[in-house]
Protein backbone atom coordinates (compact mmCIF):
# COMPACT_ATOMS: atom_id res chain seq x y z
CA UNK A 1 0.00 0.00 0.00
CA UNK A 2 1.40 3.43 -1.37
CA UNK A 3 1.30 6.69 0.65
CA UNK A 4 -1.10 7.57 -1.49
CA UNK A 5 -3.32 5.18 -0.65
CA UNK A 6 -2.92 5.33 3.18
CA UNK A 7 -4.07 9.45 3.04
CA UNK A 8 -7.00 8.52 0.96
CA UNK A 9 -8.32 6.31 3.93
CA UNK A 10 -7.50 8.66 6.13
CA UNK A 11 -9.19 11.31 4.59
CA UNK A 12 -12.24 9.45 4.36
CA UNK A 13 -12.32 8.55 7.89
CA UNK A 14 -11.66 12.10 9.03
CA UNK A 15 -14.38 13.07 6.89
CA UNK A 16 -16.91 10.32 8.34
CA UNK A 17 -16.13 11.39 11.88
CA UNK A 18 -16.96 15.13 10.74
CA UNK A 19 -20.01 13.81 9.26
CA UNK A 20 -21.15 12.34 12.03
CA UNK A 21 -20.25 15.21 14.68
CA UNK A 22 -21.86 17.28 12.66
CA UNK A 23 -25.54 15.91 12.17
CA UNK A 24 -25.10 14.79 15.69
CA UNK A 25 -24.69 18.50 16.40
CA UNK A 26 -27.99 19.26 14.21
CA UNK A 27 -29.99 16.96 15.62
CA UNK A 28 -29.19 17.93 19.17
CA UNK A 29 -30.54 21.50 17.90
CA UNK A 30 -33.38 20.28 16.21
CA UNK A 31 -34.60 17.79 18.68
CA UNK A 32 -33.71 18.63 22.42
CA UNK A 33 -33.24 16.67 25.64
CA UNK A 34 -36.66 17.19 27.19
CA UNK A 35 -36.14 15.93 31.32
CA UNK A 36 -38.49 13.33 32.12
CA UNK A 37 -41.83 13.87 34.03
CA UNK A 38 -40.94 11.87 36.84
CA UNK A 39 -37.45 10.69 37.49
CA UNK A 40 -36.23 6.84 36.52
CA UNK A 41 -35.19 6.45 40.01
CA UNK A 42 -36.41 8.19 42.74
CA UNK A 43 -33.46 9.48 45.46
CA UNK A 44 -34.48 9.06 48.96
CA UNK A 45 -33.83 12.00 51.36
CA UNK A 46 -33.72 11.72 54.79
CA UNK A 47 -36.83 13.05 56.21
CA UNK A 48 -37.14 15.17 59.55
CA UNK A 49 -40.34 13.95 62.14
CA UNK A 50 -43.13 16.57 61.87
CA UNK A 51 -42.63 19.49 64.63
CA UNK A 52 -39.06 17.99 65.71
CA UNK A 53 -36.62 21.72 66.79
CA UNK A 54 -33.03 21.60 65.02
CA UNK A 55 -31.47 20.93 68.68
CA UNK A 56 -33.85 17.70 68.82
CA UNK A 57 -32.50 16.35 65.55
CA UNK A 58 -29.20 17.32 66.30
CA UNK A 59 -29.41 15.16 69.46
CA UNK A 60 -30.25 12.05 67.59
CA UNK A 61 -27.59 12.98 64.60
CA UNK A 62 -25.28 10.95 63.51
CA UNK A 63 -21.42 12.70 63.50
CA UNK A 64 -20.29 9.99 61.52
CA UNK A 65 -23.12 10.48 58.66
CA UNK A 66 -22.25 14.69 59.36
CA UNK A 67 -18.34 14.34 58.79
CA UNK A 68 -19.38 12.23 55.42
CA UNK A 69 -21.30 14.81 54.07
CA UNK A 70 -18.72 17.84 55.38
CA UNK A 71 -16.05 15.98 53.67
CA UNK A 72 -18.42 15.81 50.53
CA UNK A 73 -19.53 19.26 50.78
CA UNK A 74 -17.05 21.79 52.83
CA UNK A 75 -13.30 20.12 52.88
CA UNK A 76 -12.75 21.73 49.45
CA UNK A 77 -12.97 25.11 50.88
CA UNK A 78 -12.75 24.26 55.03
CA UNK A 79 -10.42 22.81 56.64
CA UNK A 80 -11.76 20.78 59.78
CA UNK A 81 -8.63 20.08 61.16
CA UNK A 82 -7.44 21.85 64.76
CA UNK A 83 -5.70 25.26 63.88
CA UNK A 84 -6.41 24.10 60.09
CA UNK A 85 -5.76 27.26 57.82
CA UNK A 86 -8.37 29.08 55.91
CA UNK A 87 -8.44 27.99 52.35
CA UNK A 88 -10.90 29.28 50.52
CA UNK A 89 -13.33 29.67 53.75
CA UNK A 90 -12.43 29.81 57.15
CA UNK A 91 -11.09 26.77 59.12
CA UNK A 92 -14.37 25.19 60.83
CA UNK A 93 -12.74 23.86 63.80
CA UNK A 94 -14.21 24.88 67.22
CA UNK A 95 -16.67 27.44 65.04
CA UNK A 96 -19.91 25.91 67.14
CA UNK A 97 -20.51 27.96 70.05
CA UNK A 98 -18.57 31.29 68.63
CA UNK A 99 -19.54 35.02 67.23
CA UNK A 100 -20.55 34.68 63.69
CA UNK A 101 -17.58 36.25 61.79
CA UNK A 102 -15.20 35.81 64.57
CA UNK A 103 -12.35 33.55 63.36
CA UNK A 104 -9.33 35.26 63.16
CA UNK A 105 -6.86 35.05 60.81
CA UNK A 106 -10.26 35.00 57.84
CA UNK A 107 -12.06 38.34 56.32
CA UNK A 108 -15.92 37.81 56.41
CA UNK A 109 -17.77 39.39 54.15
CA UNK A 110 -19.70 42.81 55.28
CA UNK A 111 -22.78 40.25 55.07
CA UNK A 112 -21.52 37.94 57.95
CA UNK A 113 -20.38 41.09 59.74
CA UNK A 114 -23.78 42.22 60.00
CA UNK A 115 -24.15 39.33 62.03
CA UNK A 116 -21.47 39.69 64.53
CA UNK A 117 -23.60 39.99 67.67
CA UNK A 118 -24.57 35.80 66.91
CA UNK A 119 -23.08 32.77 68.20
CA UNK A 120 -23.20 29.74 66.05
CA UNK A 121 -25.87 27.53 67.65
CA UNK A 122 -27.68 25.01 66.03
CA UNK A 123 -30.21 27.28 65.33
CA UNK A 124 -27.70 30.03 63.62
CA UNK A 125 -25.79 27.13 61.35
CA UNK A 126 -28.83 25.40 60.71
CA UNK A 127 -30.38 28.73 59.09
CA UNK A 128 -26.36 28.98 57.30
CA UNK A 129 -26.29 25.58 56.04
CA UNK A 130 -29.76 25.31 54.64
CA UNK A 131 -29.17 28.84 52.54
CA UNK A 132 -26.02 31.15 53.28
CA UNK A 133 -27.39 33.30 50.77
CA UNK A 134 -30.81 33.96 52.71
CA UNK A 135 -29.05 33.88 56.04
CA UNK A 136 -26.37 36.71 54.82
CA UNK A 137 -27.81 38.14 51.84
CA UNK A 138 -24.34 39.44 50.22
CA UNK A 139 -22.35 36.27 51.28
CA UNK A 140 -18.95 35.65 49.30
CA UNK A 141 -19.92 31.63 50.08
CA UNK A 142 -21.60 30.75 46.53
CA UNK A 143 -22.72 27.12 48.57
CA UNK A 144 -26.10 27.12 47.68
CA UNK A 145 -26.91 25.08 51.16
CA UNK A 146 -27.86 21.66 52.07
CA UNK A 147 -31.94 21.03 52.20
CA UNK A 148 -32.46 17.98 54.54
CA UNK A 149 -33.14 18.90 58.02
CA UNK A 150 -31.45 15.77 59.13
CA UNK A 151 -28.49 16.06 57.11
CA UNK A 152 -28.01 19.57 58.22
CA UNK A 153 -28.57 17.99 62.05
CA UNK A 154 -25.48 15.65 61.09
CA UNK A 155 -23.03 18.16 60.10
CA UNK A 156 -24.15 19.88 63.25
CA UNK A 157 -23.35 17.23 65.27
CA UNK A 158 -20.19 17.05 63.66
CA UNK A 159 -19.19 20.42 63.84
CA UNK A 160 -19.90 20.47 67.52
CA UNK A 161 -17.74 17.37 68.08
CA UNK A 162 -14.94 19.91 66.21
CA UNK A 163 -13.40 21.15 69.98
CA UNK A 164 -10.13 20.68 71.54
CA UNK A 165 -9.61 18.21 73.88
CA UNK A 166 -10.00 18.97 77.35
CA UNK A 167 -8.33 17.06 80.12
Amino acid sequence: MDSVRLNQIGAACLCAALAVGASWGVARTAVPEQAPAKPGVAIPHPVAPAGASIDDLVAKASVEKGHAIADRQCAMCHSMAPQGPAIIGPGLFGVAGTHVGDIPGYEFSDALKAHKDETWTNTTLSAWLKSPAEYASGTKMSFPGIASETERADVIAYLNSLKPETP
